[in-house]
């Protein structure tokens, strides 16, 4: 049963793409001196993507949709791995960890359900179901281009669809919101 888009799925889009957002940026601008925050920010990105895309598995309408989603929810699992490791290593080195794998398999699964389940969310977000087409983007230039700012500029793009994704949810909400009115007595 499609269940309706609601507000805290839109909230959790949106700190995913922003925190994830800001321990990159972060990061990018001030280097590793505060490397366990930017760390931190981005297991805090990871952890909302993990609530994003669990939720958003309600809203897909499809088969093809559902079958993203399930490899979008094997994307985060990895990617969930690859926060343990990271605050593990920086927590017993103080350095960012510089093996990445578990990141790359991640987006790498990330990207083939984003490209999945974009179509499912088309009833639920009109025509802001390309969004997750638009994180596909990001992630594959992300992934195949690792030339800086190249790179970053893709993680970007991705961080970005997941705001804006959120902020389509949220709109979405509002329409499925039956008009009320009150009478006082």
């Amino acid at each position: 049963m499609l269940s309706r888009p609601d507000s805290p799925t839109g909230v959790v889009a949106i700190l995913a793409g922003a925190l994830i957002f800001a321990g990159q940026a972060g990061e990018l601008a001030f280097g590793n001196a505060l490397g366990p925050v930017w760390v931190t920010l981005g297991v805090l990105g990871i952890a909302a993507l993990v609530v994003a895309i669990w939720r958003l598995g309600g809203l897909v309408n499809t088969r093809i949709g559902r079958i993203g989603w399930r490899i979008s929810v094997a994307g985060v699992a990895f990617l969930v791995l690859f926060a343990v490791q990271a605050l593990v290593t920086v927590a017993l080195t103080g350095d960012v960890p510089g093996n990445f794998i578990l990141f790359g398999l991640g987006f790498l699964l990330l990207f083939v359900g984003h490209l999945l389940i974009a179509p499912g969310l088309r009833d639920t977000l009109g025509r802001a179901w390309v969004l997750p087409l638009v994180g596909a983007a990001g992630i594959l230039v992300a992934i195949t281009l690792d030339v800086d700012p190249i790179h970053d500029i893709g993680l970007f793009v991705f961080e970005g669809a997941w705001v804006a994704l959120g902020v389509a949810l949220l709109r979405a909400e509002r329409r499925y919101q039956p008009d009320t009115v009150s009478v006082f007595v």
